[in-house]
């Protein structure tokens, strides 16, 4: 469960020691980060946030996915000054779990995943990214949502070995028609 809740100025650190060892991230994300790991509530989190937007040390960029959260250079002064006045309960949650997110986060910006649903069932796109532009893309078709939610869910984990084995088997297929050809 939460912590006993101490000061908004501690929810704000607790946000930008978040961002820092997550990196960009959507709000999405990090507000997951926070109530998963028991660090903030929603309601804590909306007003943590706002008020380190409009003090400048969190800003907003975009990124093919939407809008990232980044921690502005007066924001890790502020983070890198403070943290020290982090309750240590907290700071052992960051600690314990910022790398895992990290990569988390990281996997679900490049290799994204979403479904809707349709008159023929649930279409789920998934796709693959680097630097910041995309560089493959599929388009499934799920009979169930159950199945929608497990393909999305599944991706990010098996984005590269499902690429490589549709690059080898259609590179090896080019292959025998090209032998055939020859």
């Amino acid at each position: 469960m939460f912590d006993v809740h101490a000061t908004e100025e501690e929810d704000k650190l607790v946000l930008l020691c978040a961002l820092d060892r997550l990196g960009g991230c959507t709000e999405e994300q990090l507000l997951r980060f926070m109530v998963e790991n028991a660090l903030q509530n929603q309601f804590q989190f909306y007003l943590a946030l706002g008020g380190l937007k409009e003090a400048g040390l969190v800003r907003e960029s975009r990124h093919l996915e939407g809008m990232l959260l980044i921690l502005t250079p007066e924001g890790r002064q502020s983070m890198e000054m403070f943290a020290s006045r982090i309750r240590a309960s907290l700071q052992e949650k960051l600690e314990e779990n910022g790398a895992v997110w990290r990569r988390r986060i990281r996997d679900e910006l490049q290799m994204p995943a979403d479904w809707k649903e349709t008159d023929g069932g649930f279409i789920v796109t998934l796709r693959a990214l680097e630097s910041g532009a995309e560089f493959f893309s599929m388009t499934l078709t799920a009979a169930t949502k159950t199945q929608a939610k497990r393909f999305c869910a599944r991706w990010p984990q098996r984005a590269s070995y499902l690429y490589q084995t549709i690059m080898e088997q259609l590179g090896e297929a080019q292959a025998e028609d090209a032998d055939t050809q020859e």
